[in-house]
């Protein structure tokens, strides 16, 4: 601290009155919302100057542990090139660069599947640049990518850019044989602009005012976007709508979904071969406008509710659909419907499963290859990936071939059969059990994270991705084939081959690092798993600080995953500790909906918990333990704050959730209506409104030693508006013993991720993690 404590900024008490279901309260500072007012923006410019000048003394360290970041990451890095069609791509980071530089090579060997090596600095030949992101951010304080789409044919490249922070993207597209930008234009989309496969058209997403993902249009490359034709629009303000092709890229998929259940409807992409009409069309917030007429297959109706999601395939010469869906399935399971039962009732679907029900394993998706049915799932907390035979779903159709035997030896143990592979046989009835339990790739570490990064219809290789806590991102390529050919098992799967492991400079030893699971009891004898990350050679009889961190909702799982900033703390003698709290899904479908809507205090209970655990280990100083949480982790920070603040020396916020129930009363602010099935709906239902009354950080606020807090925001956050924590704070200074603590800092020129580009993320990275280790007493 400087010798002259600065004043913080005090934000005058304007009491506005809410009333809902008989109940009034009077929120002294919602005059904060008003973005565009002079007075709104001076305050904010206060409490950033404020933050800079009370941590002025933390400068030198912020200093430090920018260099240590820097200095640990390879400036000048590149991804591994992925084969699509003739062209393998990767992308360049270069050193002073903040984005990436997209490029592609030609494939010379249409047999080799061997990525080529490309080295940092020296351009391949026949190598293109796509797109220089680094150029195209110049010229604005804020840059970030949405869509990225190269047609299948290589011809074409769209993509469209953020350049303020409120997710609202401009689609260009560039002519990739001549190099051409072409006048092609789209402002004020949403994410996930594709191009056909043909490049002849373009499908993309818009919102509508309350930043809902609504409207689905199709562009035909060359014509004016005022002619651009409403494929579908989504009137439930409770359902997010999103596209994309099928995996044989035959289809045009649209799904109308939220977090309980959805709705696919199907549509050739052969019906998209005329041109849209030269009428201009409403604009995208005109409820005038009526989508084309269009021959759409919805597979399962939302009045069933099942959540789920589709893949057109053929199966023994016929037509089916590969649903991932959690009818009578918590966990999820995956079913053969056929075509023609599309749009019948749950009940008079005829389903037969490929991977039945689970109560122990998670299944997140399904995707199918020419050879593969590529599954990720979660089993044990951590994701796994499985490969499937396609022979093997041909066979629950058309019965078994004979057994065709392995050719190669996998004695290695680095492909494992799965878990569930008794109940995978019963369900299978006369196909081949082997064959239906598939192989999952087998690692070393107990704690890791393993997903799928691509799984191209055609290609003979699944490209999957690899970390853990002490281990660099890794990415490996899956050999596939029919089962028994050559290089593979009975499986049709080969060895795993490492293509990359990421580079980490000064030094770095995972062996230098140890990871443990522990497990917290809560009061109603629930079981918390609880992942700890800290230097092998800190003495266990010595207490440490801890920085405990969570996230807790959406069924968003705290996976392992490696930190280049997070060594800085590790190595200044900080444990990591994660709680894996109900709201997640590390534990399956029941752990999530035992953390949500009217189970949420299970979230923060479940914090404390672990908290109250740690602190009872030798090796943990139960008087340095801070708390950490970003977004809906930001509302697990405040509650928990308000439950139990003599637990914590200090509190880390990211763009914290913190005014819940003041945000789900007002249907028109972005996502409010689709968060409903989070949170519950406050707005018809009394019992909601008291029980999310009974939580919310700031209208819980009490006359309390808070310990010291660091609220961070971007003005332009359109996901957690940047006035729940500036209230939040204005109100935690009038409650908190030692209110100079209190600290917001908000971005001017940001989103809900922070500031663009990684230099100044990890500036923004080094301020905070600073300003944690003056309290967590590492700050020497």
């Amino acid at each position: 601290m400087t010798s002259e404590q600065p004043s913080y900024p005090v934000a005058p008490s304007r009491p506005v009155e809410r009333t809902f279901h008989r109940h009034t309260f009077a929120d002294p500072y919602e005059w904060l919302r008003d973005k565009d007012s002079p007075e709104v923006r001076s305050h904010l410019a206060a409490e950033n100057a404020y933050a800079e000048a009370t941590t002025e003394d933390l400068a030198p360290l912020r200093e430090r542990i920018y260099g240590e970041i820097k200095d640990r990451t390879l400036e000048t890095d590149l991804s591994v090139p992925s084969r699509r069609g003739d062209w393998w791509y990767f992308t360049r980071t270069v050193e002073g660069g903040a984005h990436q530089i997209f490029c592609r090579v030609p494939v010379t060997d249409p047999a080799q599947w061997t990525p080529p090596t490309v080295e940092p600095g020296t351009a391949l030949d026949g190598e293109q640049t796509l797109l220089d992101a680094n150029a195209a951010s110049q010229e604005h304080d804020f840059y970030a990518l949405g869509a990225f789409s190269v047609s299948e044919d290589g011809s074409r490249l769209a993509w469209s850019e953020d350049t303020a922070g409120d997710e609202r993207f401009t689609i260009q597209v560039k002519d990739l044989a001549t190099g051409q930008l072409l006048a092609d234009r789209i402002e004020q989309t949403s994410y996930g602009a594709f191009l056909t496969p043909d490049a002849s058209q373009l499908i993309y997403i818009v919102v509508d005012e309350s930043w809902r993902p609504w409207r689905v249009y199709r562009h035909v490359i060359g014509r004016d976007a005022s002619s651009d034709e409403l494929l579908f629009q989504e009137d439930d303000p409770g359902l997010w709508l999103g596209a994309e092709l099928s995996a044989d890229k035959r289809w045009l998929m649209l799904s109308s979904s939220c977090s309980e259940y959805s709705e696919y409807r199907i549509l050739p992409l052969t019906e998209l071969t005329g041109s849209p009409t030269d009428e201009p069309v409403a604009d995208a917030s005109d409820d005038a406008a009526g989508p084309a007429s269009l021959p759409w297959r919805v597979m399962i109706s939302r009045e069933d509710r099942v959540l789920h999601e589709v893949e057109p395939l053929t199966v023994a010469g016929q037509d089916y659909v590969l649903l991932t869906h959690d009818a009578h399935a918590p966990n999820g399971r995956v079913s053969l419907m056929p075509l023609g039962h599309a749009g019948r009732a749950l009940a008079d679907l005829e389903l037969t499963d490929v991977i039945p029900a689970s109560e122990d394993v998670r299944i997140e998706s399904c995707v199918p290859t020419a050879t593969h049915l590529v599954v990720a799932l979660r089993a044990d907390t951590t994701p796994r990936v499985r490969l499937i035979p396609r022979r093997a779903v041909d066979e629950i159709v058309a019965g078994p071939r004979e057994a065709v035997p392995s050719t190669s030896d996998t004695g290695s143990g680095r492909l494992a059969e799965s878990d569930d592979a008794a109940a995978s046989s019963a369900a299978a009835g006369a196909a081949s059990p082997s064959l239906l339990d598939g192989a999952e790739a087998a690692f070393d570490e107990e704690l890791y994270t393993s997903g799928v990064l691509s799984a191209e219809y055609e290609n003979p290789v699944v490209r999957v991705s690899y970390t853990s806590f002490v281990t660099p991102p890794r990415v490996y390529d899956i050999p596939t084939a029919e089962p028994g050919e050559s290089g593979t098992n009975e499986y049709g799967v080969g060895e795993p081959v490492l293509r990359r492991e990421a580079t980490v400079l000064g030094g770095y030893r995972s062996q230098d690092y140890t990871v443990e699971r522990d497990w917290a009891v809560t009061e109603d004898g629930t079981r918390i798993p609880v992942s700890i990350v800290r230097r092998a050679d800190l003495d266990p009889t010595r207490p440490a600080p801890v920085l405990q961190y969570a996230y807790g909702s959406y069924e968003i799982s705290t996976d392992p995953g490696f930190s280049v900033s997070r060594l800085s703390l590790l190595d200044r003698g900080v444990i990591w500790a994660v709680a894996h709290v109900r709201g997640g899904g590390e534990l399956g479908r029941g752990w999530y909906e035992n953390g949500k809507k009217d189970t949420k205090t299970n979230t923060f209970t479940d914090y404390v918990a672990v908290t109250r655990h740690l602190a009872t280990r030798p090796d943990v100083d139960a008087q340095r333990i801070a708390v950490m949480g970003g977004s809906a982790g930001g509302l697990l920070v405040g509650a928990v704050l308000n439950l139990a603040p003599e637990l914590y020396c200090a509190a880390l916020a990211a763009v914290p959730f913190v005014d819940p129930l003041t945000s789900m009363l007002m249907p028109e602010l972005p996502l409010t209506a689709l968060e409903w099935e989070e949170w519950g709906n406050p707005v018809d239902s009394a019992e909601v409104y008291e029980y999310m009354r009974s939580y919310s950080p700031y209208e819980n606020l009490r006359d309390a030693d808070y310990p010291p807090v660091l609220a961070v925001t971007s003005l332009n956050d359109t996901r957690v508006l940047y006035v729940e924590p500036a209230k939040w704070v204005a109100a935690l200074r009038t409650r908190a013993r030692h209110p100079e603590t209190v600290v917001l800092r908000c971005e001017m020129a940001g989103g809900h991720g922070g500031p663009s580009g990684r230099y100044s993320q990890w500036k923004d990275t080094a301020w905070e993690y600073a300003w944690l280790a003056r309290y967590l007493g590492v700050a020497d």
